[in-house]
């Protein structure tokens, strides 16, 4: 990327890390998630900066939809939403998380443990459901029937 859409991008980038209110790094974060694909080696770690750091509830709610847009090519946010999903104080991040963890495209026994937690010991009803919900999806894509089977596959898969 260079020229007009470079300087675009650095905009975006410092709009989110320094932007004045809450809405300017909201704004930010979602534009870097529908360009994201095409420039994923700078967004995703902007992205995961503002899901772990932000003070905003919404701008981090807002990284993590994104990261979700970016797809595959973002797997390497699958740590920082773990992170999301058993540290923060928003009932909302975490339900995000869980969401997104789901839609990365490699699971790992870390990410279906972290999911499992949630589903269990999570004190929001809403994060425990997203938890329980990516899980069954998680199940279905890899051919097993529940989440125990799931579990179970990936500990064997961990053991190799």
């Amino acid at each position: 990327m260079s020229g007009p859409d470079k300087k675009k991008l650095d905009k975006m980038i410092w709009q989110l890390r320094e932007g004045w209110g809450e809405s300017t790094r909201v704004e930010a974060a979602r534009d870097l998630g529908w360009i994201g694909a095409d420039v994923a080696d700078e967004a995703v770690p902007e992205l995961i900066k503002a899901l772990l750091d932000d003070k905003s509830e919404n701008v981090r709610v807002e990284a993590a939809i994104s990261l979700q847009w970016i797809g595959a090519k973002a797997s390497q946010a699958a740590p920082s939403l773990c992170k999301a999903l058993k540290e923060d104080q928003s009932e909302k991040v975490r339900e995000r998380a869980a969401i997104v963890l789901q839609s990365m495209s490699e699971s790992t026994i870390d990410v279906v443990s972290i999911l499992d937690k949630a589903r269990l010991d999570d004190k929001s009803t809403q994060v425990r459901q997203a938890a329980t919900e990516a899980l069954s999806k998680l199940a279905e894509k890899y051919d097993c029937c529940d989440s125990t089977e799931l579990i179970k596959l990936f500990k064997k898969k961990k053991k190799k």
